[in-house]
């Protein structure tokens, strides 16, 4: 199996590579590859740790402020380093693009030194032409099975676009799309205006395709 960026983007194989594999074998790619993976239904889902321009933008103005609303809360902040285990969707361990976890934190080890988190409140993604499928498609469901998740956001990298679900009880959800720079949604109570997630970034850009 490739174990670096250049090892991966040289396979013949369309990007995200998905591979079968077993949960251990899993866990001893993600101590030793450079790369960051999933894993999903028997499978290893490995895409570069290359990001665009504009996706680094969105990711670092959204967690600017979600740093914002949850400052003095009992949490702390994940990055697309950090996976989480979803026990209900398979046991399927994700690495969103950011997270918020509640405090005292609660983990899934597979064995010393590997562990997942189990206790997001907030996940987001940040949509590329190469995730997009993917992320509305196989991780969003199993984003809603987390126990005491709140919100999920889905930002897109290529236009003016905002996903965001906010449970409103058990296996129901509030899904609201905006599309507008001017408008705000709200997390934990707080607003956040749409466009601010979009400052610095120019669409003129050509978007990544590189499977992040």
């Amino acid at each position: 199996m490739p174990l670096t960026n250049e090892e991966l983007s040289k396979t013949d194989e369309p990007l995200p590579l998905r591979y079968p594999a077993s949960e251990a074998e899993y866990w001893s790619l993600a101590q030793e590859a450079e790369y960051r993976a999933d894993y999903y239904r028997g499978e290893i889902i490995a895409s570069m740790s290359y990001e665009s321009e504009n996706h680094a933008e969105i990711m670092n103005e959204l967690m600017f402020h979600l740093k914002s609303i949850y400052r003095g809360s009992n949490v702390r902040f994940g990055n697309s380093n950090r996976p989480v285990c979803i026990p209900t969707c398979g046991n399927a361990i994700f690495n969103p693009d950011g997270s918020v976890i509640q405090l005292p934190a609660c983990f899934y080890e597979y064995q010393k030194g590997m562990r997942a988190d189990l206790t997001p409140i907030v996940v987001f993604e940040v949509l590329s032409p190469s995730t997009r499928v993917r992320d509305l498609g196989e991780k969003l469901p199993c984003y809603k099975q987390i126990e005491g998740i709140e919100h999920i956001l889905y930002v897109d990298g290529a236009t003016v676009k905002v996903h965001h679900m906010q449970r409103q009880g058990d296996n129901q959800w509030l899904e609201t799309v905006y599309t507008e720079k001017e408008v705000h949604f709200e997390i934990n109570g707080k607003p956040i205006k749409v466009g601010d997630l979009y400052a610095g970034v120019d669409f003129e850009k050509p978007e990544d395709q590189s499977g992040k």
